[in-house]
């Protein structure tokens, strides 16, 4: 397929190819650093929230305020930022003041809050695109009831401490993950026939998804006093790298560029 004189089907394959290979690279990082762990998974999570980040800045710029897009990708923006800002607390909590696993803190209010720009993103989006998807929209908000209820059973059965807060943000988390799956499945189910639209939707929607996976993991771990909470340090690095990888393919073919559209005419009219 061809779009705009280039060709999306080697673009795509060269993303999940470089996606793949850098998820494999960095990840290894955080499994075979040893005893500088804490500091591998802190930089190297940091790295790919500061690139999608930086990536969503440009759309920001390139595309301004606008339309569907332009206030969609801005609330993006608005809540990887705030994750960042989250990333970074939780990184000086960790290696500045030496206190192992920092939750909750201050760096939760900055997660929790950026649940909201990400939220605006995707239901507005699903507004525009979710009127073929109403089905599709009550089979994932069954599904995602069905597993919140069952995590919450797991993680009360399960928990250790008697922190009322910890307790609530551990639960928190998963929800408002439910909240984010239910319209991105929806979207996804919408979209699945263009290969433009559907690209850039299963990364994102498997980003969130390896995102709910995280945060129950850490949550359930949390609760439960157990060790090796590192291990959804990968989860959350690849979920970064996802979004990265979305909002490459948003930069590249929904954006416009008149310089980039007129140097594809010339070329196309010789």
């Amino acid at each position: 397929m061809r779009y705009s004189g280039f060709n999306t089907a080697s673009v795509q394959r060269n993303l999940v190819i470089s996606l793949i290979v850098s998820a494999a690279i960095s990840n290894s990082l955080i499994i075979f650093s040893g005893e500088d762990r804490v500091v591998f998974s802190n930089w190297t999570i940091n790295a790919a929230a500061a690139i999608a980040l930086g990536i969503s800045l440009l759309i920001t710029w390139r595309q301004k305020l606008g339309g569907l897009y332009g206030k969609t990708y801005a609330a993006f923006t608005i809540g990887l930022a705030l994750w960042f800002v989250a990333e970074m607390l939780w990184t000086y909590y960790e290696l500045g003041q030496g206190i192992e696993e920092p939750f909750p803190s201050l760096a939760d209010a900055f997660w929790l809050a950026g649940y909201g720009p990400f939220a605006y993103h995707l239901f507005m989006t699903f507004r525009f695109f979710g009127k073929v998807s109403k089905k599709h929209l009550f089979i994932a908000s069954l599904g995602a009831a069905i597993f919140l209820a069952q995590l919450t059973g797991i993680i009360l059965s399960t928990a250790e401490s008697t922190d009322t807060m910890a307790l609530a943000i551990s639960i928190a988390y998963p929800v408002l993950d439910a909240v984010l799956i239910v319209p991105a499945i929806a979207v996804l189910a919408s979209l699945w026939r263009g290969r433009l639209t559907f690209t850039p939707w299963v990364l994102l929607s498997s980003a969130i998804l390896i995102t709910a996976v995280a945060d129950s993991g850490f949550a359930y771990y949390t609760a439960a006093g157990l060790d090796g909470m590192w291990v959804w340090d990968l989860f959350y690095n690849t979920s970064y790298m996802m979004a990265a990888a979305t909002l490459f393919w948003h930069n590249r073919f929904f954006v416009f560029d008149e310089k980039r559209v007129k140097k594809v005419w010339q070329q196309e009219n010789r």
